[in-house]
């Protein structure tokens, strides 16, 4: 009995001493790092997301959020970080053409936050997509926390795809044409813009719409509100009203 007494204390007195010999294994309370992931959600905590510029509104700068939490406690001053270009496509994703940083700071007592990745328009990407990594650099106050959780990737693309149901949609679901007409990539991207996202929902003609579905008074709304800015477009060009890629005049029915 003795002896698995003096075992069990050899044991409990090696494992402190490790403990103790390792303090990166842990994160004291006044532990000056943050965690980022991509979105707004505190439960989903995506690293990556493509950005296609064929389903996004036609302005000349948009943005990306992401989400930047503390690991450690508020403190009572700002302290910022840093991100950077550390893999990917670095040819051809480039700062200042393609995209921006902003000025990223947990502010005094905060604990977490919202920030954007400004992403500028451009033609570079119809040919084919390329990403960018981006980490947290060592620079500010803020250095990286779990390893896992310290570097976001974009993927920039602009490659038009019609909906699959935009000619045919089975009940209890109506096809896009009903509502928009015949599918080209300006029309798609004119209505993108238009209602401030890319039709690619469906269109639920009975019962309760769930997430990627819609209603009749909405995809009505949809509808309407394109006629109109057409209409706007079309008057503010006289004699060169909106036409797609096949120089075909635009309409919606």
């Amino acid at each position: 009995m003795k002896r698995n007494i003096y075992f069990l204390t050899i044991v409990a007195a090696a494992l402190l001493s490790s403990c103790n010999k390792s303090p990166e294994l842990l994160y004291a309370e006044d532990t000056d790092a943050i965690n980022i992931w991509l979105g707004t959600s505190l439960a989903a905590k995506p690293d990556s997301m493509e950005y296609n510029f064929a389903f996004k509104p036609a302005v000349p700068v948009d943005s990306v959020i992401f989400t930047g939490m503390l690991l450690g406690k508020p403190a009572a001053n700002d302290r910022s970080f840093f991100l950077k270009a550390v893999g990917g496509d670095t040819n051809r994703v480039k700062k200042g053409i393609h995209y921006e940083l902003g000025d990223y700071q947990i502010k005094a007592n905060g604990y977490t936050a919202k920030f954007p990745i400004y992403i500028k328009r451009t033609d570079d990407f119809k040919t084919g997509p390329a990403r960018i990594v981006f980490s947290i650099t060592e620079e500010g106050d803020l250095k990286k926390g779990l390893v896992e959780s310290s570097r976001i990737t974009l993927i920039f693309n602009d490659v038009f795809a019609k909906p699959a149901h935009w000619d045919v949609d089975p009940y209890p679901y109506t096809k896009l044409s009903t509502y928009f007409g015949v599918y080209s990539n300006t029309k798609f991207q004119f209505i993108t813009t238009t209602i401030g996202q890319p039709p690619i929902f469906r269109v639920l003609s009975a019962g309760t719409p769930v997430a990627g579905e819609v209603d009749f008074t909405t995809v009505t709304y949809y509808k309407n509100s394109c006629i109109k800015r057409l209409a706007t477009y079309n008057a503010a060009n006289p004699g060169n009203p909106l036409r797609d890629e096949n120089n075909n005049l635009i309409t919606i029915p």
